[in-house]
């Protein structure tokens, strides 16, 4: 990466995480409860589910490898925190597809399609992030000093 450039990949999984935070916040499930004189609705933030306890995570993960990855400039520091930003981009989405499979009796709310919509956003920033790896070549090898030649 150029200095001075940012790395708009980068800013897409960090946002892409942070959309994901927010629907696993706002609710992934609703409940109607039958009360006396109608019915009572409950909205249930996605930590009540493991899949939204792994998406909060992942979208915290995507996140912060996603800034990351705009702010190191150290090549090999960012093909990692690429790489990481990736894995928690596909568990972010993953669980959100697998929580609108756990509905069961509830119906799912907002925030679970608000995560899904962070998780395709963490996703295509990441692909965007391996594609820049890919134009900036190969990682350079490390420093290594060579061994003493004895005479």
């Amino acid at each position: 990466m150029k200095a001075g450039k940012i790395s708009y990949a980068g800013v897409g999984v960090a946002v892409g995480g942070l959309i994901g935070f927010l629907g696993v916040i706002v609710g992934w499930f609703k409940l109607s409860l039958p009360v006396a004189g109608g019915t009572a609705t409950v909205t249930l933030s996605g930590t009540h589910d493991w899949t939204g306890t792994v998406a909060l995570a992942a979208a915290v993960g995507a996140f912060a490898f996603g800034i990351a990855y705009v702010v190191l400039q150290d090549p090999q520091l960012r093909r990692i925190t690429g790489v990481l930003g990736a894995i928690c981009s596909a568990f972010l989405l993953i669980m959100s597809l697998v929580g609108f499979s756990r509905v069961g009796d509830a119906t799912a709310a907002t925030g679970l399609a608000i995560s899904f919509l962070g998780g395709v956003v963490a996703v295509v920033g990441s692909v965007l992030t391996s594609r820049e790896m890919l134009s900036e070549g190969p990682a350079p090898a490390a420093d290594v000093p060579a061994a003493p030649v004895e005479a």
